[in-house]
């Protein structure tokens, strides 16, 4: 007994000829390659944006503010280290507080203004 080869239908022949797929398949595939090139595009763009940021005054005053705070901060520590007043050491955390929170503003402006 030999394999039998199924034979091919009239409906398969009729809906796929070679040279109509083979078009379709060359439209879809250069269609594709056009959607893909334009998402590179985008892609590529949305990088080059985010690695140069534009310069942000906000932004600025924010990691001054954060420097200031790191700094009362260690003052403070020092202060509770060496024995210092404890007004003092009270002092320099309210502003350490009040400044944390101008620099946390200042970021958020910074976001906002993307």
């Amino acid at each position: 007994m030999s394999p039998q080869t199924p034979e091919p239908t009239d409906e398969g022949a009729a809906l796929a000829t070679p040279e109509r797929t083979t078009d379709e398949l060359l439209a879809s595939l250069r269609r594709i390659e056009r959607l893909l090139e334009q998402l590179r595009q985008r892609l590529e763009a949305t990088a080059r944006a985010e690695r140069y940021r534009e310069f942000s005054l906000a932004r600025l005053m924010g990691a001054l503010l954060q420097a200031l705070v790191v700094g009362l901060l260690l003052f403070a520590l020092t202060d509770w280290v060496y024995q210092g007043s404890p007004a003092q050491q009270l002092v320099k955390l309210a502003f350490a507080g009040v400044l944390q929170l101008g620099a946390l503003t200042a970021f958020l402006l910074a976001r906002e203004s993307r």
